[in-house]
């Protein structure tokens, strides 16, 4: 006779909920920080460079200099902060009496009796960050910074009160927006690969015509390689351009976003897709619109 189906009551619990999360201690946060603002401090300056060439004519900005001083100088810190990001990622399993947070040479148990409060970061940099406070007013020695703030908070509310007023923070609705309303691989392809790319064959075929008086005009004259090397050059100018107007537009729509959240929290979402509205018509309106209006002037 087949056994009986459990009842409700004999099921066993559900197992632990789990998060990635990435745990900093003070110090590897401010470097993290730190080479991100490096990675932004270069875009400002080569974006200086550009701007006064528009402005002057010079030649300060070339494109070569601009794509390796891009992918050096802001490339180079950015993946040295995802290098960190990962030695420091884990793993934060909320089960009915603890938290326990488990890295790769560390693990740590904290009863959820002994969480007091949690307290968002104000700045969510280098992510949207936790600081659990203990007993007598001590911080957890790790500053989380969980994958998805919200879910992670969502679950320790039904343990712990405090979580569930940090879901209201400003900085946590502000990258639960984010990370909701975030773009997928597809629409960077086009953004850098696919706009930048037919911007450069029209600019090149272009200086094609004004140079040689043919598309192919350098061709004949010269050989592929230079023709080759020549359309490289238009195509890494262009590139590197696009890269950084995008990165100062997406700077400065950040910080408005976020300062908006901060006003009316309750309206992040809608502050989010005004945001990338913006954006968007900054870089596939205004920038194919220059162009256009450069080559009928």
């Amino acid at each position: 006779m087949a056994d009986a189906p459990e009842s409700p009551a004999e099921a066993s619990p559900p197992g632990p909920a789990e998060f990635t999360v990435h745990a900093y201690g003070p110090a590897t946060r401010v470097l993290s920080v730190a080479l991100r603002l490096a990675a932004l401090l270069n875009v400002l300056y080569v974006a200086a460079h550009i701007a006064t060439d528009i402005v002057t004519g010079s030649r300060t900005a070339p494109p070569l200099a601009v794509a390796l001083g891009i992918a050096f100088f802001s490339g180079g810190p950015l993946v040295l902060a995802l290098l960190l990001n990962r030695n420091h990622r884990g793993k934060a399993e909320i089960g009915p009496e603890r938290l326990t947070l488990t890295l790769r040479r560390e693990r740590f148990e904290i009863p959820n009796d002994s969480m007091k409060a949690i307290r968002p970061w104000r700045v969510p940099l280098p992510g949207p960050g936790l600081r659990l406070v203990l007993g007598s007013n001590r911080s957890f020695q790790r500053r989380l910074v969980p994958e998805d703030a919200a879910a992670l908070l969502s679950a320790l509310g039904e343990k712990l009160p405090a979580a569930r007023s940090a879901l209201d923070h400003p900085a946590i609705r502000f990258a639960e927006a984010r990370r909701a309303l975030g773009r997928r691989w597809p629409y960077f392809v086009v953004k850098y690969g696919l706009i930048p790319l037919g911007l450069a064959i029209v600019l090149f075929r272009l200086h094609q015509y004004i140079m040689y008086g043919g598309p192919f005009g350098q061709y004949h004259l010269f050989g592929l390689g230079p023709y080759l090397g020549a359309f490289f050059l238009r195509w890494l100018g262009v590139l590197g351009a696009l890269v950084v107007y995008a990165g100062l537009v997406r700077i400065v729509a950040e910080v408005l976003a976020l300062g908006a959240t901060y006003l009316i929290p309750r309206r992040a979402k809608g502050l989010r897709r005004i945001a990338e509205i913006v954006l968007d018509i900054a870089y596939f309106v205004l920038v194919p619109a220059y162009v256009l209006a450069h080559l009928l002037a």
